[in-house]
């Protein structure tokens, strides 16, 4: 048992000891129908906080020859497949984190060459009786390895695209990673030695010009999951089964960290941002902001291709077309917006419907990370989010009719490129956009459902957090009287009695001319008269 070969089954114990695992040992018995045949080329990319290195420690765990795995898996899925007993620890297993090789005080140019001598010393000592092993290329030692043993091996390389994160800008490096690993999976004499390759990371297989250097391996994406959808994530039965284990509200873990979906999973979960809510008795966000978002800021504050008003639709609760076909897998500065939109969807700030095309803020913890990078943007001054939303709250709160039409004039016009400007889903969105960045002390609910009908849009105070709540009804073509008037018609106040101690009402009308009126109340309960 090695560091790198056959490494045994202790990452994997020490997955299942944690207080919260989720079982995703399906995933092999899908691998178990690839193994062995052309289809063994895999590449999962899955975006950041998605269980990539716990299922390359599953895979290890399983297939690696050197310890007895079946008390580990026996309790889970995979032991009910009919292949389980077949491949269970049968194969040499060669796992690699390349995210370890880029430790601080390392010469990053060098990680090729000192994963390849550690690998191969390691393959040298096991087979010590096999001579002239020293001297060669360590795809040459597996193949003379195989000639003289029959043994195959399963490659688990983990974060593969660590050197496109760490180097974005070394492409020598960058080809010498992927020469180094056609080399290692591409090579006629190696398709006898290789039993399964299964690479992890974040984004799918770099593509270099028109031609793939590696385009033997299947890409299963963010984008494109195919039949891996049920392990990318966290499923509703699985989440369900999680907040009645730890007591946990269902509702609040859907808000937080819901909303990915794919072809046939329309509901997928961040699973290690659910984990530590689950261990941790509370809800919240659990992201920490990447080194390629804040690259991505110099492109949007360049604002090609128009991207502010994406980005404003974004925020507002909208959908964005993209065209993710050009996009070349690369961390370096996009060449247009759809490819920042498609690289944000494989890092997992945004989700895609494949169906539809278009991507989307998904949960209320990756809407928090938004706002907080957002906060660094160079926005035009007519359409600074976080002060124009300070302005707009604070200008409810004191009632002044007039600047809240105005602010909400001014953005609707600011946003009129990707709005049908006459309807109130257009308005709704400008109203989510202005409270986009209140949202750090207010729950902002659009069509809030009240037993009479849906309130337009409704702003709930966060837990511990004094003040008000907030009706906000719209109007097109209609006096601003009529949204107010309909506020207390259908009783919306009652609807919402449970959520506030003082609650406000807000009328906002627009017509053809592009005029908008607010009109603020602030109202009563009769047993506080």
């Amino acid at each position: 048992m090695g560091r790198f070969l056959n490494p045994g089954n202790g990452g994997f114990q020490r997955i299942i000891d944690a207080e919260v695992y989720v079982d995703k040992t399906g995933i092999l018995g899908v691998l178990n129908k690839w193994i062995n045949k052309d289809t063994r080329y895999v590449c999962v990319s899955r975006a950041r906080r998605f269980g990539k290195t716990v299922a390359a420690r599953t895979i290890r765990a399983y297939y690696d020859n050197s310890c007895d795995s079946h008390d580990l898996f026996a309790p889970y899925a995979i032991a009910q497949d009919p292949s389980y007993e077949i491949y269970i620890n049968k194969y040499d297993v060669i796992g690699l984190d390349v995210q370890s090789f880029f430790q601080v005080g390392q010469d990053p140019k060098t990680f090729i060459a000192r994963l390849s001598a550690e690998v191969l010393a390691e393959v040298c000592s096991k087979w010590s009786d096999i001579e002239g092993l020293k001297e060669k290329t360590l795809a040459d030692a597996l193949i003379k390895v195989h000639e003289k043993t029959g043994a195959r091996f399963v490659f688990v390389i983990d974060e593969w695209d660590a050197v496109f994160r760490f180097c974005p800008n070394d492409e020598a490096l960058q080809k010498d990673w992927i020469h180094f690993l056609r080399d290692l999976f591409k090579q006629e004499d190696m398709d006898a030695v290789i039993a399964l390759a299964y690479m992890t990371g974040i984004l799918p297989v770099k593509k270099y010009k028109t031609q793939s250097s590696l385009n033997q391996f299947e890409e299963y994406t963010m984008l494109r999951p195919l039949m891996l959808e049920p392990f990318v994530g966290f499923l509703p039965t699985e989440v369900d089964a999680l907040c009645e284990m730890f007591g946990m509200n269902r509702a609040e873990a859907a808000e937080w960290y819901d909303g990915y979906m794919f072809a046939h999973e329309h509901h997928v979960y961040n699973p290690c941002s659910l984990a530590r809510a689950m261990k941790n008795r509370e809800y919240g966000s659990y992201w920490t902001q990447t080194d390629s978002f804040e690259s991505l800021l110099d492109y949007i504050n360049a604002d090609l291709d128009g991207i502010y008003d994406d980005v404003m639709c974004l925020i507002g609760g909208g959908r964005v077309n993209i065209d993710t076909v050009s996009y070349d897998n690369s961390f370096t500065v996009p060449k247009c917006k759809d490819d920042c939109f498609t690289l944000l969807t494989h890092i997992g700030y945004l989700a895609y419907d494949a169906e539809a095309s278009q991507v989307f803020i998904p949960n209320e913890e990756v809407r928090m990370a938004f706002r907080a990078a957002l906060k660094q943007c160079a926005w035009p001054d007519a359409i600074k989010p976080y002060q124009r939303s300070r302005k707009f709250i604070q200008s409810i709160l004191s009632e002044d009719n007039t600047t809240v039409a105005r602010m909400v004039e001014e953005t609707h016009q600011n946003m009129t490129s990707v709005l049908m400007y006459n309807n109130e889903n257009a308005l709704s969105c400008v109203i989510s956009v202005l409270c986009f960045f209140a949202e750090n002390q207010y729950k902002v609910i659009r069509e809030f459902p009240t037993g009479k009908g849906f309130a337009d849009i409704v702003l709930l105070p966060k837990k511990r957090i004094p003040g008000p709540a907030m009706v906000i009804e719209l109007k097109f073509k209609q006096e601003v009287k009529a949204a107010i008037d309909q506020i207390h018609e259908k009783h919306y106040p009652d609807s919402l009695k449970n959520f506030y101690g003082e609650l406000i009402l807000v009328g906002i009308s627009y017509n053809k001319k592009k005029a908008h009126e607010c009109v603020i109340e602030r109202f009563e309960r009769e047993e506080d008269m």
